[in-house]
């Protein structure tokens, strides 16, 4: 019997920010596209989480604490119910943020060599990931950020971060651009991330997920552009870029733990 696939939320653009509720993930992009060279992305990323979070806790930025766990895992230790996390890659980022459900999101460009990649793949990845890597070598660059992003996502959500080897779980994307796959992992079973490849000053793979509790359904995300400048990120298999905000529409297959 073969497993449903969801289709990943449409992107639209977002301010104010999306409702927070139980259940629900919220997966957010930005683009830093305003001539401030003098600051790094990575210090314009942390700066826009706090923002964030200052706003779903409604509280002051300045009051905004963050703590960091034994493995580097960022959180709340005032404000526990909302789990989160950042990536950024180029001149953009993305936070995912959830209630009582750890979150993780990676945010790839697609950039690099493909013999480096396939070098990284043969040291690193689960055998099933090679294989799938080379059905489509045209596309390899691609399709390796897309499973690396996956992965990465997967990683912070547990909270292990790299001190988990990568070929210690697997995850391969079902057909199509967009979607959710499912991640296979002797220590906590079976989870999901979702993925999709958006278009901003490149082309960007970008995954996140959350590990709900054992006895709680599959979150479901919402995905949004909080920014206000005209460009808009856009998802490379849909024509129109502005839509209305909406949640992934198929079923999903229940997290065990």
């Amino acid at each position: 019997m073969s497993r449903p696939v969801a289709r990943s939320p449409s992107i639209c653009r977002c301010n104010p920010l999306p409702e927070l509720i139980q259940g629900r993930g919220v997966c957010l992009l930005q683009h830093f596209d305003d001539g401030q060279v003098e600051m790094p992305v990575r210090q314009r990323a942390q700066r826009w989480l706090r923002q964030v979070l200052a706003t779903y806790l409604a509280i002051p930025v300045d009051q905004v604490r963050i703590a960091r766990s034994a493995t580097g895992k960022p959180w709340l230790p005032e404000h526990t119910w909302l789990r989160f996390n950042l990536s950024h890659s180029g001149h953009s980022a993305a936070i995912a943020l959830c209630r009582d459900c750890e979150v993780g999101v990676d945010l790839e460009k697609v950039s690099g060599k493909v013999s480096v990649k396939k070098a990284i793949a043969r040291r690193f990845f689960h055998p099933d990931e090679q294989r799938w890597l080379a059905l489509d070598d045209a596309n390899y660059l691609t399709r390796f950020t897309q499973l690396w992003s996956m992965k990465e996502a997967w990683l912070k959500a547990r909270g292990t971060g790299l001190t988990q080897s990568l070929d210690s779980f697997c995850i391969i994307p079902p057909a199509g651009a967009n979607g959710i796959a499912q991640v296979m992992e002797s220590v906590v079973g079976t989870g999901q991330v979702h993925y999709c490849q958006v278009q901003g000053e490149a082309l960007f793979c970008l995954a996140y997920g959350a590990i709900p509790g054992a006895r709680q359904p599959p979150v479901q995300w919402q995905l949004g552009c909080h920014q206000t400048e005209k460009r808009l990120f856009t998802p490379v298999d849909y024509k129109q870029a502005e839509v209305d905000m909406s949640l992934a529409n198929e079923p999903a297959v229940p997290v065990s733990t």
